[in-house]
């Protein structure tokens, strides 16, 4: 398998850092491997995000893990 490209976000205030992570976290999920955060001039930063191959089993099985809904709460909603 090869290896994605890593993701470089160039200019970054401070403040967006956390917001910019989380959203990278969504988008490749267990596929992250490194996240490197570096002080470029002043409030800003670089974030250097690199993933790596999943196994589709692992990927399907994470999946499914997201989007099941447990017994007990389907059954509340319906009740509703």
């Amino acid at each position: 398998m090869s290896r994605r490209l890593t993701t470089v976000e160039r200019d970054i205030p401070l403040f967006i850092v956390p917001h910019m992570i989380m959203k990278r976290i969504r988008v490749h999920g267990e596929a992250m491997e490194r996240v490197i955060v570096r002080k470029t001039r002043r409030h800003y930063y670089n974030i250097s995000i690199q993933t790596r191959p999943v196994k589709r089993e692992q990927r399907a099985r994470a999946r499914d893990l997201i989007t099941t809904v447990p017994a007990p709460a389907r059954e509340e909603r319906e009740q509703r």
